[in-house]
């Protein structure tokens, strides 16, 4: 391959997200890669967890949530559990959605396991954008480990768009590393 071919085909290569890492005292250490252009925030939720937010570019309408949330005692979740409490958060979303029913996915993560499901706003099919209202929202919650769990919501314009992509590929990338 020629030197100007090369050079040309590295910079059409996506970017790599920036990862972010969060300190979850004993409960390890969070870690998520970022969208590029995209912010990372996190606040302390008293004693129950985080609520991390993923804020796109201000010319984007999108948002990604996860509300980390420390397992008391260690209960084990089964996947079963899981796939039961996403389809118990998606009812307040059933009844206003295109869909008019929940169709559980499997969220591609590289540690433990969640689901979630999607639903089009109804109301604002055919509508034109409007920042921070969604056509498109997706609930689902991650079970990280016997010690902490994750519920997610994304809301954007558009399912098959990039933007839902970027936080798709966000959530997969999201771990937990123990306490060293």
């Amino acid at each position: 391959m020629k030197p100007g071919i090369l050079a040309l085909a590295l910079l059409l290569l996506p970017h790599p997200a920036a990862a972010e890492n969060l300190d979850l005292g004993p409960h390890g250490t969070f870690s998520i890669a970022v969208p590029k252009g995209w912010t990372f925030s996190a606040t302390k939720v008293e004693d129950t967890g985080y609520a991390i937010i993923l804020t796109p570019p201000a010319d984007v309408n999108a948002r990604c949530l996860f509300n980390i949330l420390y397992v008391p005692g260690g209960e084990p979740y089964s996947k079963e559990d899981v796939q039961e409490k996403v389809l118990a958060i998606s009812d307040q979303f059933m009844a206003e959605s295109v869909e008019k029913k929940k169709v559980l996915r499997d969220f591609a993560v590289s540690m433990g396991y969640g689901a979630y499901c999607v639903f089009t706003d109804a109301s604002r099919v055919g509508q034109p954008p409007e920042k921070d209202s969604f056509k498109v929202v997706a609930v689902g919650m991650i079970r990280f480990n016997d010690d902490l769990s994750a519920a997610v919501s994304m809301g954007t314009d558009d399912e098959k768009g990039p933007d839902f992509a970027a936080m798709m590929k966000a959530v997969s990338s999201a771990t937990v590393s123990p306490r060293k």
